[in-house]
């Protein structure tokens, strides 16, 4: 079956603040001894991958299709920026964080996704790819046996988290925590509406204390509670921005400059600690942590955001393309036999 779905610009756009947040969190971290890590943005991620990606599924639940469209939309952007960091190693000696192994059999796993120290915020992508068949079941048992049939699975994930050997079974930065925020965006896909009209006129309450939540999780030592509300809260904003009446409080993911990284913004998060690595050598105040920190959020942006554009302009859109020319083919194809 194939359903028309309409596309979700404000969506988009609020995938773009979470992407530059990123760097308010990774420039803190780099000044400042602190417990703050930037996961809040990633589970946000999360959640809006498993909307997304049910959306794309009900559209066309063509599984072969979904995962070819995944190949051309993940990996071409990945293995650009995993080779550019290579270049950059081997030219000047450049690198991020701990000196990592350039050896071409590592560069390989890195490109794939499969390991993720040369670039260490990929590692969420690590995890992204390790969710795919979970988004796939997940969309069949929903669509079969509704979305309460999801809520098993979202609690026996949840219940997981809080084993250390199962949240760190991918290795490096890798952590399976909050695998359930896919699971828990699948089920918005099929009740997010029913949601948002249970909450009635209180909309621009309950957005107003999702954002509150999300925001105090996001300053908290992550664990598995903590990581589990900022999916909730995620939640509850992705359902009350794809399904809720046009709200005020929404309007400014329309600005033009936002939707601008809602597009770039998985080359952004790909290349983000690039600019913010450059941005720090040259905005470090000795005494000034704060300044510093102020600085260097502004600078990694603007280093950061010519580069995601580069990267989305010619390297995500043709391969997008390509992968939508591949399936009209098919179409095709079977169309005339």
């Amino acid at each position: 079956m194939v359903q028309k779905l309409e596309f979700l610009p404000k969506l988009e756009s609020l995938r773009g603040l979470a992407a530059v947040s990123v760097v308010g969190y990774h420039a803190f971290g780099q000044f400042t001894d602190t417990y703050v890590t930037g996961m809040a943005p990633v589970v946000l991620f999360f959640v809006l991958s498993g909307f997304v990606l049910a959306r794309s599924l009900d559209r066309n639940d063509n599984i072969v299709a979904f995962l070819r469209h995944r190949l051309f939309r993940l990996f071409p952007a990945a293995i650009a920026t995993v080779l550019l960091l290579t270049v950059l190693y081997e030219g000047f000696g450049f690198h991020l964080g701990f000196e990592p192994d350039f050896s071409p059999l590592n560069v390989a796993l890195n490109a794939l996704m499969i390991k993720h120290d040369i670039n260490g915020p990929m590692w969420s992508m690590t995890v992204e790819c390790f969710a795919t068949p979970v988004i796939i079941l997940s969309f069949l048992a929903g669509r079969q046996f509704g979305p309460r049939s999801l809520i098993p699975l979202i609690v026996i994930l949840f219940g997981l988290s809080f084993v250390g050997p199962y949240a760190h079974l991918l290795g490096g930065y890798a952590n399976l925590a909050p695998l359930h925020a896919f699971v828990l965006g699948v089920a918005l896909h099929f009740s997010g509406r029913g949601l948002v009209e249970a909450i009635g006129r209180r909309q621009i309450m309950v957005a107003a204390v999702a954002c509150a939540v999300f925001l105090y999780c996001g300053l908290q030592k992550q664990t598995a509670p903590i990581i589990l509300l900022e999916a909730c809260s995620s939640g509850l904003l992705v359902a009350l921005i794809a399904f809720g009446a046009p709200q005020r409080g929404f309007r400014f993911l329309d600005q033009p400059v936002i939707s601008f990284y809602g597009r770039i913004s998985y080359s952004f998060y790909l290349l983000h600690m690039i600019g913010l690595s450059i941005a720090v050598r040259i905005c470090t105040i000795d005494g000034w942590p704060m300044l510093s920190i102020l600085l260097s959020i502004v600078l990694g942006v603007l280093l950061t955001t010519p580069m995601a554009w580069m990267s989305w302009r010619f390297i995500e859109r043709p391969f997008i393309a390509i992968g939508k020319k591949w399936r009209d083919r098919r179409r095709e194809v079977l169309t005339t036999t």
